[in-house]
């Protein structure tokens, strides 16, 4: 499987570009199926899963702990996400503050049961925080050898630029990737009901490209919104309510139906080989399975590439 690297001063890392995340392996109806498509990622090259303090109140990084022993750990790519806000709080109480980073990582080594963490992310932004005191704090942990590389989830572009200006003048370890919602399918962050999402579009986008800057796709797939479309479902209410709103999403998948047909291959891989064929942007979408289906359709994608003039007429329907 193909690898995009991550990498800053200290360490280097290959990441898959077809990530995986844990969605229901915390649940135990659903454990033994979330088994199986983790064990056909990591047989079929791939090495990297996506988790976070936040998920299933720590659960999901204990589990996720679990099934990395089946490895050897030099072999997984171990990602997760600290210092998100506390979502029982209203107004939003944010969580950037030097403790509450230092809590958080100590506590994800703990859960995982690792020495390392191999890219650790920020889940959300504070634009009230330096990003002095921010990047300060991060470098501890990678000075000590518990963190390989940094990330920012849900950062705007200008902040991820103002925090690695900071620390490539200071000697500290900048950001080296990042996570924001990138589909093929539009929507915007009052859509979603999450103003700190941060999501995908022209100028954050020329930003990533001017920069060669890496990029995980959170909701790559927009939870099946085209597949569900091409294959009369009905869609899930997360998803009906952030795509729908969009005309310019059905004239999509108009076009996304039309290449799939000419290509013969389902919408779902071809929705996944859309971010993967980026040639001016470093694109890596995590997705999540429910079905045997969707993990062989994900998993096809990593063998096709799409041409430049293939994602033109997928935008623009020339």
């Amino acid at each position: 499987m193909k690898t995009i690297t991550i990498s800053n001063k200290q360490h280097s890392i290959e990441m898959s570009q077809l990530v995986v995340g844990h969605s229901g392996i915390t649940v135990p109806d659903k454990r033994d199926f979330t088994f199986w498509y983790l064990d056909e990622y990591f047989t079929a090259g791939g090495n990297c899963i996506d988790t976070a303090r936040l998920y299933a109140d720590g659960q999901g990084e204990r589990e996720v702990g679990k099934y990395i022993k089946r490895h050897s750990r030099d072999k997984v790519v171990v990602v997760t996400k600290c210092a998100h806000y506390d979502r029982n709080i209203y107004p939003t109480v944010h969580r950037l503050a030097p403790n509450d980073i230092r809590s958080d990582i100590d506590t994800s080594l703990v859960e995982l049961d690792v020495d390392y963490i191999d890219v650790m992310f920020l889940h959300r932004d504070d634009i009230r925080r330096p990003v002095e005191e921010i990047m300060t704090t991060l470098h501890e942990f990678v000075k000590a050898g518990k963190i390989r590389t940094l990330g920012a989830s849900n950062w705007t572009a200008g902040r991820i630029q103002m925090a690695n200006k900071f620390a490539n003048e200071n000697g500290l370890t900048p950001f080296s990737i990042s996570q924001i919602q990138y589909s093929f399918a539009l929507t915007t962050p009052a859509i979603t009901d999450d103003l700190s999402h941060i999501i995908m579009d022209t100028a954050e986008y020329h930003w990533y490209k001017d920069n060669n800057f890496p990029v995980m796709c959170w909701s790559a797939t927009a939870h099946g919104f085209f597949s569900k479309l091409a294959n009369g479902e009905e869609q899930n209410p997360w998803a009906a309510k952030r795509y729908n709103w969009s005309q310019e999403n059905y004239r999509r998948f108009d076009r996304v139906k039309q290449l799939s047909k000419e290509l013969n291959i389902p919408v779902g891989t071809l929705v996944l080989s859309y971010l993967m064929s980026d040639e001016d942007v470093p694109t890596i979408p995590i997705a999540s399975f429910s079905k045997p289906e969707q993990f062989n359709e994900a998993l096809s994608a990593v063998n096709v590439k799409l041409t430049r003039a293939q994602r033109q007429f997928l935008n623009y329907g020339e």
